[in-house]
């Protein structure tokens, strides 16, 4: 009878062989090489011992090279403070954009986080938010942001003068109106923000036409996070404590889990994550470095930018330089 177990890449096997002399034989089957242990039953007791040793060893380096390492880094630095209920920043190659909620508006800061101008004031009109949620900032060319209670996104230039809102309308006889969240816009420019009133994710092409849609899966509980790279969606959901994974069309491909993370951030390291005391990047062979902040904070976005990770909470704007990702 054989009885496999799986230990990260190495394979231990028990190998049981009952014969006219009743020898039991061990093998230890290492991959690739495959070197392989076998012993008897001259002295089975000091046999088991050796064979218990090899696996507490293998557990053990398994453990090991599990183990997180962590990056140097900087401390984390407050560059600009008293926002009113912040939600959101995206962040371009000169700047970094923050929707300000409990003002109504957008503002915008050098990486430096002087502030060089704001976007908005409450109302219905161009230029004016109620409840803006999110913000992509995208390449800097084009910003979006999602206007929750206007049922629109809208859309404006790198000077923040104001091009387009994309939102509902007559589609084959209905009358949609959206209520968008959270958004993300992939590197041709095609627009995807999760509709809230019918649960799903609205795709649209460079000139805002609707292309597809799809509802959100029912193992998704909250959609609390989105993020894009160049062939899948991820969705943030900390009811389930998990990062799903989507392809572009929608159809459900798997997940990490994220017991405790506040928000996160795709880039093209892999995936980082932030809690209230450290960041974790997991990258795309799934080994883990972790970052541990100086002091607690409570995230709720981040974006790397040129091996600075930019962090906001709901009153502060942070960074901390990376250095060894």
């Amino acid at each position: 009878m054989n009885i496999p177990w799986r230990i990260s890449n190495t394979q231990v096997y028990t190998c049981l062989c009952n014969g006219d002399n009743r020898r039991e034989w061990y093998d230890l089957c290492r991959t690739p090489s495959f070197h392989t242990l076998c012993v008897g039953t001259a002295d089975y007791r000091r046999q088991k011992n050796l064979f218990l040793r090899v696996v507490f060893l293998l557990i053990v380096s398994s453990i090991l090279l599990l183990a997180p390492t962590h990056l140097s880094a900087q401390s984390l630095q407050q560059i600009y403070s008293d926002l009113n209920n912040a939600t959101s920043l995206s962040i371009t190659q000169n700047s970094i954009y923050v929707v300000e909620q409990g003002k109504n508006h957008l503002v915008k800061l050098d990486h430096q986080g002087n502030l060089t101008e704001t976007i908005g004031g409450r109302g219905s009109g161009n230029y004016e938010f109620s409840r803006p949620v999110d913000v992509d900032a995208t390449n800097g060319l084009k910003i979006f942001v999602t206007d929750y209670n206007n049922r629109r996104v809208q859309v404006f230039d790198r000077r923040g003068q104001y091009l387009s809102s994309i939102q509902g309308g007559n589609r084959f006889g209905e009358n949609r109106r959206y209520i968008p969240t959270h958004i993300a816009v992939n590197g041709l420019g095609e627009v995807y923000f999760v509709d809230e009133n019918r649960r799903s994710i609205l795709h649209f092409d460079q000139d805002y036409n609707l292309t597809d849609e799809f509802r959100v899966s029912t193992e998704i509980r909250n959609i609390d996070g989105l993020q894009l790279n160049s062939d899948q969606i991820f969705i943030l959901d900390k009811a389930s404590g998990t990062i799903h994974r989507l392809s572009a069309n929608g159809s459900y491909q798997g997940f990490y889990p994220a017991n405790g993370v506040q928000t996160f951030n795709v880039s093209g390291e892999g995936i980082w994550m932030s809690y209230e005391n450290q960041v974790v990047l997991e990258d795309r062979s799934q080994d883990r470095k972790t970052i541990s902040f100086d002091q607690q904070i409570f995230p709720v976005d981040m974006q790397l930018q040129n091996q600075t990770l930019y962090i906001l909470t709901s009153t502060a704007v942070y960074k901390i330089a990376i250095e060894g990702s």
